[in-house]
This record gives structure tokens, sequence and C-alpha cells, in this order.
């Protein structure tokens, strides 16, 4: 009973076929990027303006408005920067709640997790 058996075949067929994912989760996670980065952009656009007129925190005019690149319009570069933080920071809790709801179960192949051994006294 080798490898070259025709059960031993049909076992990898089926092996594959369950790693094998579904095409749709492609698109969630597609549009789940495209719309979390507006959203972050958004947020960062809102967050700015509250700034501004609550003060919550200082902000130095060269992180608004950069001399070197004077064609960006006014605080562009920190709009993208905080959009990027959320971007980073919702996918996390995305992930978090999706560990969460569905943890990792046990294949056929794997070992069960290691018991506790009780330490000896001397």
């Amino acid at each position: 009973m080798g490898r070259d058996t025709w059960r031993h075949q049909m076992e990898d067929k089926e092996r594959a076929k369950r790693k094998e994912i579904n095409p749709i989760w492609r698109g969630v996670g597609c549009f789940l990027m495209v719309v979390l980065s507006i959203a972050g952009y958004y947020f960062a656009d809102w967050l700015l303006y509250q700034n501004e007129v609550n003060g919550w925190f200082q902000l130095a005019q060269n992180m608004i408005h950069i001399d070197a690149l004077p064609w960006l319009t006014t605080g562009v570069l920190l709009k993208f920067a905080v959009a990027v933080v959320f971007l980073i920071i919702s996918f996390g809790l995305i992930n978090l709640v999706y560990a969460i709801l569905f943890p990792v179960q046990l294949g056929k192949y794997d070992s069960p997790p290691l018991k506790p051994t009780p330490r000896r006294k001397k």
C-alpha cells in the first residue's frame, strides 16, 4: 500500500478540495479594504476638523502644510497617515471579532494540545 494507491489518491483530492476557499471571500476582502479605506479618510477629515474647532491636541504647522511638497493640499499627508492608522485598527478589530466568533478547530491530522503536567514536589 504505497502512495500510489487509489485510496490515497482520493484522499489527496479531498484534502486539496477542503483547502480551497470560496472565491466570494476575495471579493468580501476587497470590498472591506475599499470601504474601510474610504471610511478612514473621512474619519481623518472629521478628526482634523474637530481638532481645529475644539483644540484637542496641538499639531505643528509643518505636519499640516509641508513646504517641500507645495503641490499637495493642506493636511493631505496627515489625513493619509490617520486613515492608515484607522485602517490597521479596524482590520485588527474585525480579525479579533472573527477569531472570537469562529475559533480555530483541530483538523483530522492535528495533534491535541498538550495537557499540563503537575509539578513534582521535592
